[in-house]
């Protein structure tokens, strides 16, 4: 990452490091947030931070691991200020994992969700930043600022967890 003379990243190098994390950001934040408008309005607070903030950034760490960590804070921040909780409507034609005329697809993206919803918080945390933000085991530490051993052991937990409560094994 270039940093200009201000102490901040140019607009095109942050551009550039940004984009393609733009997808896998928004499926993270949807899965905290469950709201395809919230996490839009988190995903775009987090790369605002994060050009405003990008003299902070550590070049020895992952781009994607810092900002995820920030897009986390902004889904937090996001879950702190809502009053009631929403829950998610199965009719909802933003539903990115299942296609609206595809019922099968549907049910399984219904079962997961509802059995993410049976785990412990640090066990969802981890596959959602596993699986939705497809973030590597030592980005998921930088994340979360843990060692990458609980990582694997958290993420191994959640695994099994949400196996036993799904009724399948893991293969």
């Amino acid at each position: 990452m270039r940093i200009r003379d201000s102490g901040k990243v140019s607009e095109d190098e942050f551009t550039r490091l940004v984009e393609p994390l733009l997808g896998r950001g928004a499926a993270y934040a949807y899965s905290i947030l469950r709201s395809r408008e919230d996490a839009e309005d988190a995903l775009q607070e987090a790369v605002i931070k994060a050009y405003v903030n990008s003299e902070q950034y550590l070049p020895c760490y992952s781009f994607k691991a810092w900002l995820f960590a920030i897009l986390r804070n902004s889904c937090m921040d996001l879950l702190r200020k809502r009053k009631p909780i929403r829950t998610m409507d199965v009719n909802d034609p933003s539903l990115s994992l299942a296609a609206k005329d595809n019922h099968a697809n549907l049910e399984r993206k219904n079962q997961i969700e509802w059995a993410l919803g049976k785990i412990p918080p640090e066990h969802r945390e981890i596959l959602e930043l596993k699986y939705f933000a497809e973030l590597s085991y030592k980005e998921i530490a930088e994340t979360l600022g843990i060692p990458e051993g609980t990582v694997m052991s958290r993420l191994y937990a959640a695994r099994l967890k949400m196996a036993e409560i799904l009724g399948k094994e893991i293969k």
